[in-house]
C-alpha cells in the first residue's frame, strides 16, 4: 500500500530545497516544511495521539494544516478536516460523531472551545507555520483504520451529514491517475491553492497532489478578497488554477474591470458544479485559455471524470472517466440503462471509497455489490464523454415531465439583473411540483417576476419555467460557493 506520508517523505528528502509552498508571499522549501511536519508529529505522540486515532482539523488552509495532517498518518492515525465557516455546534456534533481524539483549530474558531469541553473532546489551538503549544493528553479512544486517511464529511443529496473514510490508496491512485490523464500538467508547475483544503477537492488536488509530485502550490488561507488572489498568483507565478466555477465568476468580474493575470496561466480547471459555457468564452478572452471542466464526489477521492487536453474537450461535458473508475447508467430502480441513454450514474473501483463512517442504513442506501450511487443523472456520448444533468433528488417532476434546475438556472442566468439564482421543485397536491426559482438580483437591477417570465418563454418550455420566483440577498452554500438545494426545499 502506498502511504501518503512515506511518499511526501520521500520527495522532501530527496528535494530539499525544492519550492514546496508559496504562503504569505513567502516561499516554503520541501525541506523546511519537512521540518514542521517533524516538529509537529513529536507534539502529537507527546500527547499521546496513537494508530486509530482521529484527529479533527478546524483550520483554514495552511502550511501548520498540512503538517498536523502528515503528523496524525505518520503515527497510523487518520485526519478528519472540518469546514472553518460551519457553526461550532455543527462541527462539534460531526467531531463527536467521528470520535475525534483531539481537535486542532485556528486562532479564528476559538469560539468552539467551550463546544468541545462539553462534548468531552480535547482541544489545542495552532499557528499557520507552527505545531499547537499546549501540552495535553488526547482522548484514548480508536475508533479506526490504519489505512483510512481523511474522513469527509458531505451533505450529498440530502441534508444529513455523511462521513466518509477514504484510504491512502484511493487518495494516491486518483491523484496520479488525475495527473497522468490531464495533459496540460507538467513537472514544475505551480497549481493555486485557494479552494478549502477542508474539502476534498481543495485537499486533493490543489494540496496533496503537489506535495505527492514534482509540483508546486500557492496556498491561501481565503479565497476572498479576489484582489489578494490575483495579486499572490502573480507574485507566486502560478500557471495552472483549480477552482470552482464561482471562483471563475469572481475571476472575470474583476478582470472585466480592469485587474490583470499573467498571460503565463496554461490550464484552468474546474469542478464542483456545472460550468457554463458563456463563463469559459470570458476566460479565454481575459486569460487566454478555457476551462478543462471535472466531476467528482468526495466518495470517489474526488476525481471521477475530466477533460483531458484542450485539443480533445468537449464544452458542456465534464470529459471521458478515469482509468481507475467504472460506470454503468441505471434507472431510479437500479436497472442498467443501455448506453446513451439518461440516468442514474453508479460508479466502483480503487478510488472510490467502501463505506461510511458509523452509519449502515446510509451505507447500504448508496453501497450495492461494490458500487456507488451517486445521485447524479448524466448521459454518456459514444465517445464516453459525460454530460451531467441533475442530481436524482433534485430532478422536479412536472405534469410527468422532467425538469432539471441546472437548465432553467442557466436560462435565468442569462438574463442581465440576475447575479445568482437556485431552482427547485415545490410540491402541490393538485399538479405534483412546479418550478421555484430563488434570484439573488445585482443591487442596482431589481428586475419585475413579469420581466422575468418574458424572459424565460422565449427559451425554455412552459412546464420548465419558475411558477414562483422569490428574490433574496443570498443563497445558502456549501465550502464550494454551491446553492444547498435541500435548504432551499425546506423553505
Amino acid at each position: 500500500m502506498n502511504r501518503l506520508d512515506r511518499e511526501i517523505e520521500s520527495i522532501c528528502r530527496r528535494f530539499p530545497w525544492d519550492r514546496a509552498i508559496w504562503f504569505n508571499g513567502v516561499w516554503w522549501s520541501r525541506g523546511a516544511f519537512w521540518e514542521l511536519v517533524e516538529a509537529t508529529t513529536e507534539k502529537l505522540k507527546n500527547s499521546g495521539f496513537e494508530s486509530k486515532m482521529h484527529l479533527g482539523l478546524v483550520m483554514p488552509n495552511s502550511p501548520s494544516f498540512w503538517a498536523h495532517v502528515l503528523a496524525a498518518w505518520r503515527l497510523g492515525g487518520t485526519a478528519v478536516p472540518y469546514n472553518v465557516r460551519e457553526p461550532a455546534n455543527v462541527i462539534t456534533s460531526a467531531l463527536k460523531h467521528v470520535q475525534a481524539s483531539l481537535v486542532i483549530l485556528s486562532n479564528g474558531r476559538a469560539d468552539m472551545t467551550s463546544n468541545l469541553e462539553l462534548a468531552g473532546i480535547p482541544w489545542a489551538i495552532a499557528p499557520y507555520d507552527a505545531p499547537y503549544k499546549t501540552s495535553l493528553e488526547v482522548l484514548d479512544v480508536y475508533p479506526g483504520k490504519e489505512d483510512t486517511a481523511v474522513i469527509f464529511y458531505t451533505s450529498g443529496t440530502g441534508g444529513k451529514p455523511k462521513a466518509v473514510p477514504l484510504s491512502h490508496g484511493s487518495l494516491y491512485a486518483n491523484a496520479l491517475t488525475c495527473i497522468e490523464q490531464v495533459e496540460p500538467i507538467e513537472e514544475g508547475d505551480i497549481l493555486l491553492n485557494a479552494l478549502p483544503d477542508s474539502h476534498v477537492l481543495g485537499f486533493s488536488i490543489c494540496g496533496l497532489l503537489p506535495l505527492l509530485l514534482n509540483l508546486s502550490q500557492c496556498m491561501l488561507s481565503s479565497f476572498m478578497p479576489v484582489k489578494n488572489t490575483l495579486e499572490a498568483i502573480r507574485s507566486s507565478e502560478t500557471n495552472v488554477l483549480v477552482g470552482v466555477p464561482m471562483m471563475y465568476q469572481f475571476f472575470a468580474s474583476a478582470l472585466s474591470q480592469g485587474a490583470s493575470l499573467p498571460r503565463r496561466i496554461k490550464a484552468v480547471i474546474s469542478g464542483g458544479d456545472k460550468f457554463s459555457v458563456a463563463l469559459d468564452e470570458v476566460l479565454e478572452r481575459y486569460i487566454g485559455v478555457g476551462v478543462l471542466e471535472g466531476y467528482g464526489l468526495t466518495e470517489a477521492s474526488p476525481v471521477v471524470a475530466v477533460n483531458r487536453s484542450y485539443s480533445t474537450r468537449k464544452l458542456g461535458t465534464v470529459g471521458p472517466v478515469l482509468s481507475i473508475i467504472e460506470t454503468k447508467v441505471c434507472n431510479f430502480d437500479g436497472e442498467e440503462l443501455p448506453r446513451g441513454q439518461e440516468g442514474v450514474l453508479w460508479i466502483r473501483g480503487v478510488s472510490v471509497a467502501q463505506a461510511y463512517f458509523g452509519d449502515e442504513s446510509l451505507t447500504s442506501a448508496f453501497f450495492k455489490d461494490g458500487w456507488f450511487n451517486t445521485g447524479d443523472v448524466v448521459s454518456i456520448d459514444p465517445d464516453g464523454y459525460i454530460k451531467l444533468h441533475s442530481r436524482e433528488s433534485d430532478v422536479i417532476m412536472v405534469g410527468g415531465f422532467k425538469v432539471f434546475p441546472e437548465e432553467v438556472e442557466e436560462v435565468l442566468l442569462k438574463h442581465p439583473a440576475v447575479k445568482e439564482v437556485a431552482v427547485v421543485g415545490m410540491t402541490q397536491s393538485m399538479s405534483g411540483q412546479i418550478v421555484k426559482a430563488y434570484i439573488v438580483p445585482y443591487f442596482d437591477k431589481l428586475p419585475s417576476r413579469r420581466d422575468i417570465w418574458s424572459h424565460c418563454r422565449k427559451m425554455l418550455s412552459s412546464h420548465k419555467i419558475p411558477k414562483v420566483i422569490e428574490f433574496v440577498t443570498d443563497l445558502p452554500k456549501t465550502a464550494l460557493g454551491k446553492a444547498k438545494r435541500s435548504v432551499l426545499r425546506e423553505g
